[in-house]
């Protein structure tokens, strides 16, 4: 594994451990089970989206901004949610179809947005 696969694993390691989180111990196992599901699904996203630009040091940001801003302890062993959110952050990042309309317009929110965030 290079330098760049242990950074996105160890980003998959944080969103695994903090939606499995709980009052009581839990057995690290199930959290490094639960890493490996979706270091997978990462690593499918970065060798899939390479013809767009999607690269495993992009992955790795969209999955440390996933555990920070939507990572829950109810999502528990959930994947479906972490693959969906993953792909909508992807898309922004490295579009792959043509917008029109309000969808163009909210390109522009979603900049309003980021601008709040950013400081230079």
């Amino acid at each position: 594994m290079n330098q760049e696969e242990k950074l996105l694993r160890q980003a998959c390691y944080e969103v695994a451990r903090t939606t499995k989180w709980d009052t009581k111990p839990i057995d690290t196992q199930k959290i490094n089970d639960h890493c490996e599901r979706l270091f997978e699904i990462a690593k499918e996203r970065a060798t899939y989206g390479q013809e767009l630009g999607i690269t495993i040091p992009l992955v790795t940001r969209a999955i440390i901004y996933l555990n920070q801003a939507h990572a829950l302890p109810p999502m528990r062993d959930n994947t479906e949610w972490f693959s969906n959110m993953l792909d909508a952050l992807l898309e922004v990042a490295c579009p792959n179809s043509q917008l029109e309309g309000e969808a163009r317009k909210f390109l522009k929110d979603l900049i309003n947005g980021i601008s709040s965030f950013i400081t230079e």
